[in-house]
């Protein structure tokens, strides 16, 4: 597995990881399907600074995997802080990839100045990925109840993160 800056080309693979989520999991709060243009827009909004996408790719080339940073809040005083999202391909979660996804990017953070914060809103039911971000030094931020409904689930979240740089 090689970890490596996205690009246009990964898109369609991005969109299909992200897709079965919306459809099938709870990891995103999205319940509609993202297009290909929805979707490039997604990918133009981030940049080759602090706010980029890493994909893991199989021994094809082919995205199974993504981290993105992106603007956690888009009031300037926030600009330090980032919000991550990670996702693995179904066909090839708990075989480590999601970890070294997650270690990568924050390799990658901790050799910026300008990422101060790391903020990981999580579903609070999903225990394995709450477990990946503590397991990687991130804290508890607190849980907000009930904010979210999906399949017929009332959901809340917890918020993790960490601290890059004082």
């Amino acid at each position: 597995m090689l970890i490596r800056r996205a690009t246009v080309n990964d898109i369609e693979a991005i969109n299909a990881i992200y897709n079965d989520e919306i459809l099938h999991g709870i990891a995103t709060f999205d319940s509609v399907v993202r297009n290909y243009d929805g979707a490039l827009q997604w990918f133009n909004s981030h940049n080759d600074t602090f706010r980029p996408i890493f994909v893991a790719v199989d021994a094809h080339d082919k995205a199974i995997a993504y981290c993105s940073l992106s603007v956690f809040n888009p009031k300037d005083a926030y600009i330090g802080t980032t919000e991550i999202s990670l996702y693995v391909d179904k066909a090839h979660q708990g075989q480590g990839i999601g970890q070294a996804l997650l270690s990568f990017i924050l390799d990658y953070a901790q050799k910026r100045n300008d990422i101060l914060n790391i903020v990981a809103i999580i579903t609070s039911s999903n225990e394995r990925s709450k477990a990946l971000f503590r397991k990687l030094g991130f804290a508890e931020g607190g849980e907000i109840k009930n904010v979210g409904v999906k399949f017929g689930k009332i959901l809340s979240i917890t918020n993790l993160y960490k601290i890059i740089h004082e």
